[in-house]
């Protein structure tokens, strides 16, 4: 059953039991995705990040997770990041922050997290990385 989080998020959930996904609702891989989180044996907490305003703080949990920058999280070849902003601009962690929360649809992966470990959705198949309490994972894979 999928918990459709509407209202703003507080600090990231660290809960073994919960499979959190961050996705855009509109990307392919994100309804694959979700499917296969759908089928986790752990309680599904899914922010579709269109209408959940994820926090610059929650952003920048998640980028320490996955031992990345908050501007990996966008997808710079996406028309409209080209439309709107340069390629190459020297973006820090709250132009990040700003772009995510104001074009959700730049997120180049969704992402899932499940206790302290967090995996990006490249393939709708890399949420099964979480999906039990002692599953192997590499979280940058």
């Amino acid at each position: 059953m999928t918990n459709q989080n509407e209202n703003k998020m507080g600090v990231l959930s660290e809960n073994e039991r919960q499979l959190n996904f961050y996705y855009y609702p509109e990307h392919k891989i994100s309804k694959e995705a979700l499917a296969y989180a759908e089928s986790s044996d752990a309680k599904l907490n899914a922010i579709n990040i269109k209408k959940t305003k994820v926090t610059g703080t929650q952003w920048v949990e998640l980028a320490e997770m996955l031992e990345v920058k908050v501007t990996d999280f966008l997808e710079k070849d996406h028309p409209d990041f080209k439309k709107k902003f340069d390629k190459n601009a020297e973006l820090g962690t709250e132009d990040a922050v700003k772009i995510l929360q104001n074009h959700p649809e730049l997120l180049v992966f969704p992402i899932a997290t499940r206790g302290k470990k967090a995996v990006y959705v490249k393939m709708m198949t890399d949420v099964l990385k979480l999906t039990k309490p002692d599953a192997q994972y590499n979280k940058n894979e």
